[in-house]
């Protein structure tokens, strides 16, 4: 007995001592998420397949630093460029053009809460840690091995580099084609590059524009992304109002960097040089990045700021603010939406999903009946002309008369928006008595009448106003400047959607819509979950 108890105790001992070392050596095993972290590579051509494997450590960035060497060259970091943000999908990847040598600290505007390397760098993890700028004490160190120790052999293709180097782009929701263009320009300026970005006018032939991003907080994601890749170069990241830019009046700038979409602008604005007496640019091309993940056969095949946006129909834009000008209960969600936007197909897939409805047009309409006081206040205000033989009000004939005048579309406005209101309020109030939580006020004056401050959420119906000139012109027999005077006399598609909570758009498929109106309606459970 005494001898098996020793025995006991001693590997009771040598456990407890493994166990201690495995805790105090860097760890092969699962890590918790890290918001930030750095993966130093000891070679080059094994860089896009390390960064695949670390999607369980890192959640938000991650910078990739190759070990300084001959793999590290010009030609091998072209090559990687493209692999890496190609592959490298499931965080903000970004790779850091120079190598890492011990001299020189490596500054991230983001900080890092862990350290990944592979096994050839694994003596270095001291000096890694000491050459970060932006890290905690406490960081964390990883180990990560490829499966195989083969690595690919890269083509060696020559870059030829310059002083000054240009390149514009819309540069929406920053995305990994975006930072192929910027990373291929960064390689190949030794000095300077200037960035030019869309603004205004310049935009609004994009799919979905309304969402996207003011150029501000684009200009500052461009700069951010640049001086995390390679801080030591001068960056002159702008607002463009037109194709050129800087690029028509800046005689230092000699390469100009495109994709396979955007080449037509290279030669236009090297015309423009022409005959401005400066010197032609030379043109660098990439290739279009392909949509890894590509969540409906709506969307492009290739990696784009259209995808990112049309996947924000449906979702939370905006968290919804208290409103304690009204009940808390029913729920009321107002819709907004122009003439032929779908809001009324909106509405009926809501409708569904079990919420009430009120819809403001439609009380509208009932209050123009013979007998009530608005119709013959209409009558006065815009003569009995407006007025047919059996008494009702002809909403063409005082359509024509209000859509062609801003005057009298006010003066009916406000004959007609206090009476619609006031019932529609009569009726939330009814519907919440009867039982229903949430309760959808749709209606096509939401905003211009400022009726979501009735509201606890606005949701906000839009598609390209050419086609809702179509769908008015079929609807309801117009003609186009007719369908044009009645689209021009609402509030515009961006004037909504920077006040909503949710954005809609039933501009594609059935299905496809459905699918957002999915997303909204389970977000809004969850969210009136937590409400009670």
């Amino acid at each position: 007995m005494g001898k098996f108890t020793c025995v006991s105790v001693s590997i009771a001992l040598v456990s407890i001592v493994i166990a201690y070392y495995i805790i105090l050596s860097y760890s092969n095993g699962p890590v918790s998420m890290a918001n930030n972290g750095i993966l130093f590579v000891s070679n080059a051509a094994k860089a896009h397949k390390l960064c695949t494997k670390v999607s369980n450590i890192v959640k938000n960035v991650l910078y990739i630093k190759i070990y300084g060497g001959l793999d590290s060259t010009l030609s091998i970091l072209n090559k990687q460029i493209v692999n890496i943000y190609s592959k490298c999908w499931a965080y903000d990847v970004r790779l850091m053009l120079k190598p890492w040598d011990t001299l020189t600290k490596i500054k991230t505007n983001n900080p890092v809460q862990v350290i990944i390397f592979d096994k050839d760098l694994g003596k270095e993890a001291d000096k890694l840690k000491l050459s970060i700028d932006n890290v905690k004490d406490d960081v964390l160190l990883k180990q990560i091995d490829e499966e195989s120790s083969e690595h690919d052999v890269l083509p060696d293709e020559k870059v030829k580099t310059y002083e000054y180097v240009a390149l514009g782009g819309t540069f929406d929701k920053l995305h990994n084609g975006h930072k192929i263009l910027l990373s291929q320009a960064a390689l190949r300026a030794t000095k300077h590059v200037t960035v030019g970005v869309t603004d205004v006018n310049m935009i609004q032939s994009k799919i979905l524009w309304e969402l996207i991003e003011p150029v501000e907080q684009r200009i500052k994601a461009v700069l951010n992304f640049l001086t995390d890749i390679n801080p030591e170069l001068e960056y002159n990241v702008v607002a463009i109002q037109d194709l050129y830019g800087p690029t028509k009046h800046d005689p230092r700038l000699q390469l100009i960097v495109v994709s396979e979409e955007t080449i037509r602008g290279a030669v236009k604005i090297n015309e423009k040089r022409k005959e401005n007496g400066l010197e032609q640019l030379d043109v660098y091309t990439i290739g279009l990045a392909e949509e890894a993940q590509k969540q409906s056969s709506e969307e492009e095949t290739k990696v784009s700021s259209s995808n990112k946006r049309m996947r924000l129909l449906g979702t939370v834009l905006r968290e919804p603010e208290p409103n304690p000008n009204i009940p808390d209960w029913p729920y009321v969600i107002g819709l907004a939406g122009g003439i032929a936007s779908g809001k009324s197909s909106i509405t009926e897939k809501l409708k569904l999903k079990g919420a009430a409805v009120v819809n403001c047009d439609v009380i509208a309409h009932e209050l123009y009946k013979p007998g009530l006081p608005l119709n013959s206040t209409i009558a006065e205000a815009f003569g009995p002309n407006v007025i047919t033989d059996d008494g009702e009000v002809d909403r063409k004939k005082l359509g024509s008369i209000v859509f062609s005048d801003k005057e009298q579309l006010e003066k009916l406005n406000q004959l007609v928006w206090p009476a619609v209101i006031e019932e529609a309020q009569r009726r939330i109030k009814a519907l919440g008595e009867q039982g229903y939580k949430v309760v959808v006020m749709e209606a096509a004056v939401m905003v211009r009448a400022k009726w979501y401050r009735h509201c606890h959420q606005l949701w906000a119906v839009i598609i390209p106003p050419s086609e809702a000139i179509i769908r008015l012109q079929q609807r309801n027999n117009l003609t186009e400047e007719e369908a044009k005077q009645r689209i021009n006399a609402q509030p515009s598609n961006k004037e909504q959607v920077d006040l909503a909570n949710v954005v809609f758009s039933p501009f594609w498929s059935y299905e496809y819509t459905q699918t957002q109106v999915d997303s909204a309606w389970k977000n809004l459970q969850l969210y009136l979950e937590k409400r009670k």
